[in-house]
């Protein structure tokens, strides 16, 4: 080998061990082995753009730190709903890509916010189509007296109270029959004594309604419900099915996705932004 060929063999060798750019659409930086990369931003005084994940509580910080941070035309809202499921969710995506005009983003700076369903709404959902015996049912209406609604053609408060102290009485009784009626009621004939002639009545509502709210903080929703009975060993078994709840919470979400859109002014998206 020459001196010339072995002064370009050592420029090469010696050159090669350095980082330099591939000139391609998507920028790549060769590495020699031993070497690795440094982000400076680790020991920047401050990083060179928003990004992370925040989780709210509520929609009054959910609302405030979205217009806080978000930007035209660089920030989207995205509602995910199983309704059936009872499951209601955001994401936003406060740099995410903006028109087909705009450059791309890295739609890495985020604000979740699940509403936190209210008290009253988990106590019916949890009691909802379970069978209860005659003085655990009186309880429970007792204890949630304040969520039946008034409504015409339904039963007042009042009213279920009054059953529900009438069943707690009359608990250890037999029924004798059950009679549907034409108000929709369901008149009851029981004995509180086998070897007694007189039959006792009561009169039991097949439907009521109640007023809760879905979600902590937000407003009241009437839901009905069908009042279910049952005959076993000549005790009365007693359970309520809410009437499309799901359709409720629809209706609840739908008023809280309006509300955020209006007081943020950021397009919403029913659906995952993340999705694979």
């Amino acid at each position: 080998m020459s001196e010339n060929q072995e002064n370009i063999a050592a420029t090469v060798a010696r050159e090669a061990r350095k980082p330099f750019p591939i000139p391609a659409e998507t920028a790549f930086i060769a590495v020699p082995d031993g070497w690795k990369l440094q982000d400076t931003e680790e020991i920047d005084e401050a990083p060179r753009r928003k990004k992370g994940t925040v989780i709210l509580d509520d929609d009054t910080g959910y609302i405030d730190y979205i217009k806080r941070h978000g930007a035209a035309n660089t920030t989207t809202i995205w509602c995910d709903a199983d309704y059936e499921k009872g499951l209601v969710s955001y994401a936003c995506v406060l740099n995410d890509h903006g028109g087909h005009e705009s450059a791309p983003e890295w739609r890495d700076h985020i604000a979740r916010f699940a509403p936190e369903k209210s008290v009253e709404w988990k106590r019916w959902i949890d009691k909802d189509a379970k069978i209860m015996d005659q003085f655990e049912f009186a309880t429970f209406i007792e204890n949630n007296i304040a969520d039946i609604a008034t409504a015409e053609g339904f039963p007042s408060g009042t009213d279920m109270l009054h059953v529900a102290t009438s069943l707690e009485i009359t608990q250890d009784s037999s029924i004798k029959s059950a009679i549907r009626l034409q108000s929709g009621g369901v008149r009851i004939s029981y004995i509180e004594d086998e070897n007694a002639e007189t039959a006792k009545f009561m009169e039991v509502f097949s439907q009521f309604a109640i007023g809760i709210p879905v979600f902590r903080g937000s407003d009241p929703y009437q839901i009905n419900a069908r009042l279910k009975y049952r005959l076993n060993g000549g005790k009365l078994k007693f359970w309520y099915e809410l009437i499309r709840a799901d359709k409720v919470m629809e209706a609840s979400a739908r008023t809280l996705t309006a509300k955020i859109q209006e007081q943020t002014t950021f397009p919403i998206f029913h659906g995952n932004p993340f999705a694979k």
